[in-house]
């Protein structure tokens, strides 16, 4: 971690995060992360080597052991009105496509992603819970994204709705 006090020293008040999948072919960074609001954590644009980019990310997140996905926490729009929650988002960087999750908790810190169970604290910092989230869930349960174009995510909702 850091030399900063507790709980600043948490992954989700990281400034930047780079990392290498697992198999060593991709990368997945987030860089100049800026606080949510005085003395919260922090959040960016999560760039991926494939060109996909994803805004209101954590630069908290974690590649699955076969490189297949990538696992992140992201800000909701409502969260800077006081209402919303983050979502985990999966990433399928073979696909370019992504699941999200409903609104889990305000703070979502992803700790792992093996043999296809993807593990996180919710509310790392108060009152932390571990949850876990199997493929065949997150098929089942998560939204569906398809990628535009320029490497967006776009939710099939709002594409029906245009």
């Amino acid at each position: 971690m850091t030399d900063l006090d507790w709980p600043y020293n948490l992954p989700i008040w990281r400034r930047s995060l780079h990392l290498k999948s697992p198999d060593g072919t991709m990368w997945a960074e987030i860089k100049d992360a800026i606080e949510v609001s005085m003395g919260n954590p922090t959040l960016g644009t999560i760039v991926l080597s494939n060109g996909l980019e994803v805004e209101k990310c954590n630069p908290s997140f974690v590649w699955s052991d076969d490189s297949k996905f990538l696992a992140v926490a992201q800000y909701t729009s409502n969260w800077f009105a006081g209402s919303g929650k983050q979502k985990l988002l999966i990433l399928n960087v073979l696909e370019n496509n992504a699941r999200r999750s409903s609104k889990l908790a305000y703070y979502i810190q992803p700790e792992s992603f093996k043999d296809g169970i993807v593990s996180v604290t919710i509310s790392p910092f108060h009152k932390p819970q571990a949850r876990q989230f199997s493929l065949e869930s997150i098929e089942q349960n998560f939204e569906f994204m398809k990628t535009l174009p320029n490497k967006a995510l776009q939710s099939d909702r709002s594409v029906a709705g245009s």
